[in-house]
């Protein structure tokens, strides 16, 4: 109720024009496979990468340093290999974010999937540094927190586009036990 009544309140007109303006200039969505007719049967599968504990560690202390996410770092490598797959310098792919406001009091312990999928922009010319891409979309996706609540349909609407992505990256920044995940029980 309490997650509801805050979604209520939400200024849905301030969020649509704040994605607005973060996909101002977008000409063309950014799919990788284009022709590709999805059904049930064909859809891609999942795929995990387990870093080697070096690697990971390594992100982790040189995301605390740069004060740039190890998130953001998945993230700018994708957009990297996705304009290099489609030599372009502006692509958008999705992220499924946690939909839980931090600003909720109780919202940790509240039962429920409240997850969704936005858009991640991500631009880059041959000059810029990786560190300035990944600070420029660090910065954006501070700058759309609070807008996590409005669904790809309808930011999708209203910058009247159609599919704007069909990739996506979903981050997990804590362990999770898939022991049992593929178990049947009788």
């Amino acid at each position: 109720r309490d997650y509801l009544r805050w979604w209520r309140e939400q200024d849905t007109d301030r969020s649509l024009q704040a994605w607005s303006e973060l996909l101002a200039g977008v000409t063309e969505p950014t799919l990788v496979a284009p022709n590709a007719e999805a059904s049930f049967e064909d859809n891609p599968g999942e795929i995990d990468v387990d870093l080697p504990g070096g690697l990971l560690t390594a992100l982790t202390e040189q995301s605390r340093e740069t004060g740039i996410t190890v998130n953001t770092v998945v993230q700018v490598a994708w957009a990297l290999v996705l304009g290099r797959m489609l030599t372009r310098s502006d692509v958008v792919f999705g992220a499924t974010v946690s939909g839980r406001p931090a600003e909720l009091p109780g919202v940790e312990n509240m039962l429920g999937l409240f997850i969704n999928t936005v858009p991640v922009r991500v631009e880059f010319e041959p000059g810029d540094t990786v560190a300035d891409v990944l600070r420029s979309v660090q910065d954006a996706q501070v700058s759309m927190l609070d807008h996590h609540h409005v669904g790809l349909g309808s930011i999708q609407q209203n910058i009247g586009a159609g599919t704007l992505f069909d990739t996506l990256t979903v981050f997990e920044s804590y362990p999770v036990d898939r022991a049992g995940f593929d178990e049947t029980t009788d």
